[in-house]
This record gives structure tokens, C-alpha cells and sequence, in this order.
């Protein structure tokens, strides 16, 4: 599902350095109700940050919804960028108020 996010943003949009593809992400993923944004963290590396989710409170009773995030996440990074993991800092599920994504490129 995240590739076919990406391939939906145009041609245009691939092949994009690492940082700029974290962008593109965040900004997709807020458009589907994830209110996401791309940042650095103190060790400099680049995460997502949601701080909605649109999933509500289903998470909290059945965390592999989480997964479904970091799917898409790596999904879009692979046609945007190129291959990248998604590690979940913090969740919802977690006890956390917002959910944050690590990502390596």
C-alpha cells in the first residue's frame, strides 16, 4: 500500500535524497489522517512523529494496527528513496502520547 502511495504522487516524485523523501512521507501520511511530520533526532537521525492517529484508540487493544504504519512507511520510502527500516520508538499501544517512527536509509 505505501508503494502505490508513492507511485500515486507522480513521477516526478521518485528518486528523491533520503531527507527529502522523509518529508514526502510525513506529508502523505498526514493527508491520511496521521497528522505527521519528518524530524531530526538528537543522534541526527530522521524520524516520523504522528501525532494523530486514524485508527483512534484500536491500537491500544490490537498494536499490530501499528504495523500497519510502519509498512507504509517503508513502502513509500522504498520508491521514493530506496530501501529503509522502520523501527517504532513510541506508540500509543506503548502508553506514549505520540507515536514515533525511526527511520534508517
Amino acid at each position: 500500500m505505501g508503494r502505490s502511495m508513492a507511485e500515486s504522487l507522480g513521477t516526478d516524485e521518485v528518486h528523491r535524497s533520503f531527507q527529502s523523501a522523509m518529508y514526502v512521507v510525513a506529508e502523505a501520511l498526514t493527508a491520511h489522517g496521521f497528522a505527521a511530520r519528518a524530524e531530526r533526532a538528537a543522534d541526527d537521525r530522521l524520524r516520523i512523529v504522528s501525532e494523530h492517529c486514524p485508527f483512534g484508540g484500536a491500537p491500544i487493544e490490537h498494536p499490530v494496527i501499528c504495523a500497519v504504519d510502519r509498512g507504509l512507511v517503508r513502502g513509500m520510502l522504498s520508491t521514493l528513496y530506496g530501501e529503509a527500516t522502520a523501527e517504532m520508538r513510541s506508540s500509543l499501544p506503548m502508553g506514549d502520547a505520540v507515536c514515533i517512527t525511526d527511520v534508517t536509509g
